[in-house]
């Protein structure tokens, strides 16, 4: 902290001596890690006139001198910085201790008078940790500084301080790491203001200044508080005043000081005033009530006349006589009308009946129109993002249901608190953030200033999402019994493309293929649609199948149907589908074909017969393989089979029907182990060759 001692008086906070402490006797202790400022003014008593006392060698400190004491409480280094506070001044100092008084000082232990413009240098002076010089000066010699005391407790050290060159204050800052003794501090209490009511009209009363000490001390403890007529005896602490102190002038300063046991000290001021208390003209009291009376209480109004109301009483009146004469006072509460009505305030001080101020204020009601709540916004959440944009100017004619809109502001909020902070404002075009979203109303009528709330919602209703059971559905052409489709149960209404409806209508029975729409309507009222499509199938038709036999082991067939299915095919078994209409590598004779709608529409077979010869034969009469035999010949009665040795001599014609060849000629004589030529004729198909091994 930094104390300031200035010879001009700068406000009631600031610290003034008119006569600055320039005998040793009265010099200004030093406490705590304190710094101060003081402005220097002539000299005192010259202590170098005792004896005992010697002359610091490098300066006779004759211009403007102040006497600093630093009492050591506990061991460490002992520094400080004396600053011009103009920058420009020429500060010189001497020290004397560390066991001396004012009447035995002896030699001094450090002396600077360097000149800092002379040696260019700072003006700033002091004892710091790097120097090790102990006197310096006068003129060039020098930097300011000297080297620091080692200091031990119960030390006492009197530094006297010099202005050689200038006119400025200096500050001075403690900066050693030796304790001082605790500093006290003064605090600043409130001026003194009462009315002169003693019979004699002269401005001046009586004071009791003891009033101010509590606030002064404070939370302070260890400390006394004297009081001053002039800041010379507040500094040096002479003429302490009594109470009641009556008063000299109005008004009149008053210096407080406040001591430590340890000597430490620090001073205040304030000022007593001989007047009528003060009150400030309160502001209309304009209240808005929805009815046409409200019991105000009129207490209200006391921080409105007066900031610190503490030792006065109030009361009220209706008229101006009287308050003055303190007369009908009409209680603490009071019925307001839309009529205004002029009050008036008086206030005593609680010591003194006759020390009163009287003030005045007007108070009536406005009555606040009342806003109508609008409907809110609802509407179908089209898009499934639970946002919808609305103009909220749009409920503007709801909300003042008649009123005149030139009287009123309307203004919208998204929050309870941004309302009533009448913060973030929307309007226009709105899209809601949450859903459902309320908006808030003010709606302020602009002449009185009254307003009222009101509130209501955007609500985005979700849309019904109805989903048929299938994706698509197939639709058999060759079907008995119509075609069952649906969407979920659960929905208010159904209206099918079909014309049907119903509350419970989440289905109907088809028979012709197409595309299918259900628009469903839920709970909110809000409607959505789904199709489908219900494609056909049918059973299989055979139109044709082509055979390629005759080939061995590349018997083939090719399967040809026609139907509006998806088809797969088998072979002899309904254990195995497959998607190709092609079978080969098949056997002679007989075979079975199925054609099977993939959509379930049914299964349609076919009888073949693929023909082909045997490559040999054994007629030995073992029944087996005895004859030479084509499979299926028996269905061609008019085919012509005839057998040839490798000459091509005909050996025999072979009847369709009959059981084959045995193997004998014409002639019925067996034939050798060879091979054999044939060829078959068959109506509308080209005539077969081959031949095949008689084995014996």
């Amino acid at each position: 902290m930094k104390l300031t001692l200035l010879l001009l008086f700068l406000g009631f906070s600031t610290l003034v001596i008119s006569q600055n402490p320039n005998d040793c006797v009265n010099a200004i202790i030093i406490c705590g890690d304190s710094s101060l400022g003081v402005d220097p003014s002539g000299i005192g008593f010259d202590e170098f006139s005792l004896l005992g006392n010697e002359v610091p060698p490098c300066y006779v400190f004759d211009q403007n001198n102040i006497w600093f004491k630093f009492i050591i409480i506990e061991s460490g280094t002992f520094t400080f910085d004396i600053i011009p506070d103009n920058g420009e001044d020429d500060y010189d100092f001497a020290i004397y201790g560390p066991t001396v008084t004012c009447t035995s000082l002896g030699s001094s232990i450090r002396c600077s008078s360097t000149n800092p413009l002379d040696a260019g240098v700072q003006v700033a002076t002091g004892l710091n940790m790097d120097e090790t010089d102990v006197n310096e000066g006068p003129g060039e010699d020098g930097n300011g500084y000297l080297m620091y005391i080692e200091a031990s407790a119960g030390d006492v050290y009197y530094l006297l301080v010099d202005r050689a060159v200038g006119s400025g204050p200096l500050s001075l800052f403690y900066t050693g790491t030796a304790r001082l003794p605790n500093a006290v501090e003064a605090n600043q209490p409130d001026n003194l203001i009462t009315c002169d009511t003693d019979g004699n009209p002269d401005g001046l009363a009586d004071f009791n200044l003891e009033l101010q000490t509590n606030d002064i001390i404070g939370s302070q403890t260890d400390v006394t508080v004297t009081y001053h007529e002039t800041l010379n005896d507040a500094s040096i602490g002479i003429n302490p005043l009594s109470s009641p102190y009556h008063s000299t002038a109005n008004p009149q300063t008053f210096y407080a000081r406040i001591e430590r046991t340890n000597g430490c000290s620090d001073l205040t001021s304030f000022t007593i005033e001989v007047g009528s208390p003060e009150l400030m003209t309160p502001a209309d009291v304009v209240l808005c009530n929805y009815t046409s009376t409200v019991l105000y209480p009129l207490d209200t109004i006391i921080p409105e006349v007066i900031d610190d109301p503490q030792g006065y009483v109030f009361s009220y009146h209706y008229t101006e006589n009287d308050a003055n004469n303190n007369s009908n006072p009409i209680g603490r509460y009071i019925n307001l009308t839309e009529t205004p009505l002029t009050i008036y305030v008086r206030m005593t001080d609680e010591n003194d009946p006759l020390c009163f101020a009287i003030t005045s204020f007007q108070g009536y009601i406005n009555i606040i129109k009342r806003a109508t709540q609008p409907s809110g916004f609802i509407a179908c959440d089209d898009d499934f993002d639970g946002q919808i944009s609305v103009n909220l100017n749009e409920k503007d004619e709801e909300i003042l249901n008649g009123l005149p809109s030139s009287d009123f502001q309307i203004t919208y909020y998204t929050s309870l608190d941004d309302r009533l902070n009448e913060t973030n404002p929307v309007s226009g075009t709105f899209r809601n953030t949450v859903n459902p979203q309320t908006i808030y109303v003010k709606m302020l009528e602009i002449a009185t200033g009254c307003f009222d709330y009101t509130q209501f919602n955007i609500v985005v209703n979700s849309l019904p999402v109805p989903v048929f059971e299938q994706d698509s559905y197939l639709y058999c052409l060759n079907a008995t019994e119509p075609l069952r489709i649906s969407v979920q149960a659960g929905f208010q209404y159904y209206v099918w493309s079909t014309g049907e409806e119903g509350a419970n209508l989440n289905k109907i029975f088809i028979d012709t293929p197409g595309t299918y729409t259900v628009t469903v309507t839920n709970y909110f009222g809000c409607e959505n649609n789904v199709s489908v499509e219900v494609l056909p199938s049918n059973i299989a038709t055979i139109t044709n199948i082509k055979i390629n036999d005759f080939n061995g082991k590349h018997n083939s067939i090719e399967i040809i149907v026609e139907g509006e299915g998806d088809y797969e095919y088998a072979l002899n078994s309904t254990s195995s589908y497959q998607d190709s209409n092609i079978f080969d590598g098949l056997a002679n004779g007989y075979h079975t074909i199925f054609v099977r709608d993939k959509n379930g529409c049914g299964v349609v077979s076919q009888e073949i017969l693929i023909l082909d010869y045997p490559r040999y034969f054994t007629p030995n009469n073992d029944t087996h393989n005895d004859y030479w035999h084509i499979i299926g010949m028996h269905e061609f009665p008019e085919a012509k089979i005839y057998i040839f040795d490798r000459f091509g001599k005909l050996l025999k014609q072979i009847p369709p029907r009959s059981k084959g060849w045995d193997g004998t000629n014409q002639e019925g004589k067996a034939m050798p182990s060879s091979d054999y030529w044939f060829t078959i004729d068959i109506r509308d198909r080209p005539t077969y060759r081959g031949h095949f091994t008689l084995k014996r």
